[in-house]
């Protein structure tokens, strides 16, 4: 089963943090991107089967610390299927799929200030990808010749990112060294966006 509306994933993660206050489970906070942070931030509605943990977040004496090198705990992962099976779901359907991203790239320039923070019972938090940072992780997704066809899609027809957006995005993928294959599968996709002048300028 997939998630047909915000409603049905805020159900969700409501129960999940129900369940872990009720089994006395460990507080966890996490950073959440993808088809859910979309359809919950009301940027987009379309159908999601999963809930994209982009990484862990601690807090710290300095404040809020990103961990995407944390694995989600074992007794946590076994809460998610309990409820995954309650709502006939799958028992992975919250995962840290993309948790090498930030661990790869680091995060965006500013993306903690931009997300949004949902609480779910005293156990759960949940710290939802914005707009401009959701073009980020669309555009580095829509770049692998492999990916699923829903990334350009969300990019093109969903999110439809500003020549600004997608200006930061290329910075904050090509701001570390990169090979020219990776470089011009990122100008592939400008250019199926219609912006073919921002493709020209990113280097051979």
């Amino acid at each position: 089963m997939s998630f047909a509306n915000p409603e049905q994933i805020e159900g969700a993660l409501q129960r999940l943090g129900t369940r872990m206050a009720y089994e006395y489970a460990d507080p966890i906070a996490l950073v959440i991107c993808g088809g859910s942070a979309l359809n919950v931030l009301n940027i987009a509605r379309r159908t999601t089967r999963d809930v994209d943990v982009l990484a862990v977040v601690e807090e710290s004496d300095e404040g809020l610390v990103l961990r995407p090198d944390r694995e989600l705990p074992d007794s946590f992962r076994q809460i998610v299927a309990d409820v995954g099976r309650d709502l006939d779901l799958a028992e992975d359907w919250l995962n840290m799929g993309p948790g090498d991203v930030l661990a790869v790239y680091g995060p965006p320039d500013g993306m903690t200030r931009r997300w949004e923070r949902r609480d779910y019972g005293p156990c759960l938090t949940a710290y939802f990808v914005g707009r401009r940072d959701q073009v980020h992780f669309k555009l580095l997704a829509a770049a692998d010749p492999r990916a699923q066809p829903r990334h350009f899609e969300d990019l093109a027809l969903r999110i439809r990112p500003t020549e600004e957006d997608l200006r930061a995005s290329v910075g904050w993928l090509l701001g570390r060294a990169t090979s020219p294959w990776f470089r011009e599968q990122v100008r592939r996709v400008l250019e199926a966006l219609g912006y073919d002048h921002i493709a020209d300028e990113i280097p051979e």
